[in-house]
């Protein structure tokens, strides 16, 4: 992974390839000291792991894709839990047949090569796990 920082809070990184996606945005994080950021990317996957939440059983199903697929969107953010970052990332993929596929990214999926534009946010975001969705969730301070 290589860098540039553009004024104080703008980072892009290029994720080469073999690259981890989710490993190396905790790394990039921690090593910057990241409390709270927001992401987009763009690129091509060799191999992606996607999950899909289900409410009902409160479980994710994963599916491992290993073929040359475009990245349509990628979006996220990075918060912390238990005092380590913890990037939140979802992506649209296109395949060679012009079909898409989408899901939460998960860790083992590698990039051929993916440009992140990665926003650092004042502050801290910090997630826990909610019990009643079963989900680790944003913990935030007011309701409307």
């Amino acid at each position: 992974m290589i860098y540039t920082q553009l004024g104080t809070d703008k980072y892009v990184l290029r994720l080469e390839s073999g690259d981890d996606i989710l490993q190396s945005l905790q790394q990039f994080a921690k090593t910057k000291r990241l409390g709270a950021s927001l992401l987009e990317g763009i690129g091509s996957l060799s191999k992606v792991k996607l999950g899909h939440y289900d409410f009902k059983t409160k479980q994710y199903s994963y599916e491992t894709f290993e073929d040359d697929l475009e990245i349509l969107n990628l979006s996220g953010n990075i918060a912390s839990m238990n005092r380590e970052p913890l990037p939140h990332v979802h992506v649209t993929l296109g395949r060679r047949d012009f079909s898409v596929i989408g899901g939460h990214l998960d860790v083992g999926s590698s990039a051929n090569m993916v440009e992140i534009g990665l926003r650092r946010l004042p502050g801290k975001l910090v997630k826990a796990k909610d019990a009643e969705i079963g989900l680790n969730v944003l913990q935030l301070g007011r309701r409307i």
